[in-house]
């Protein structure tokens, strides 16, 4: 899958070299806690980077935000966001075809990423999805492993990936 990023991403647990690592971080924390002000200028950053890549055919696809850990950080996370980019560009959103069932639990414990999913499900809507041209979404991009296998989930509702958009990709040197 191809994919795009806008930022470089240091991980707390290394110092920053800079001023800009500093404020990608709270960007970063900032979006992942729904606080309008971040959310905003990721949703205009990410439109119009689709709207100088397809523009007035953004409609001809369908922006998927890969899910969060449950229900109320998906929708808090990106509902904004994605109703935001759906405004500024065109793109469909597909928020309300994407059902979380229960919580996911990230450990975060060595620069791997590891995640332990008991009672977690993703539920989408196949009728919908099928035949539908998506980019997929999300805040960090590690080791692509969350995206690809989400990027899967649906290729199986007859979905076409386009590629991946990421407003940061982690970096492990300080």
């Amino acid at each position: 899958m191809q994919i795009r990023t806008f930022f470089e991403y240091l991980p707390k647990r290394f110092k920053a070299r800079s001023e800009q690592d500093e404020k990608v971080r709270n960007f970063i924390y900032d979006f992942k806690l729904g606080r309008d002000r971040a959310t905003r200028f990721a949703a205009v950053g990410v439109a119009n980077f689709l709207f100088r890549s397809f523009g007035s055919q953004c409609d001809n696809y369908t922006l998927v935000c890969v899910p969060a850990r449950n229900k109320t950080t998906y929708r808090k996370r990106f509902g904004y966001f994605a109703k935001e980019v759906e405004e500024l560009c065109g793109i469909k959103n597909a928020m309300d075809h994407v059902i979380i069932v229960g919580e996911r639990e990230a450990l975060h414990n060595t620069t791997k990423h590891c995640v332990c999913e008991s009672a977690y499900d993703v539920i989408l809507d196949f009728e919908w999805f099928k035949g539908r041209k998506v980019i997929i979404f999300d805040d960090i991009y590690t080791s692509g492993e969350t995206a690809n296998r989400f990027a899967e989930e649906l290729r199986q509702s007859g979905a076409t990936i386009i590629g991946g958009m990421f407003l940061a990709k982690t970096i492990w040197k300080g």
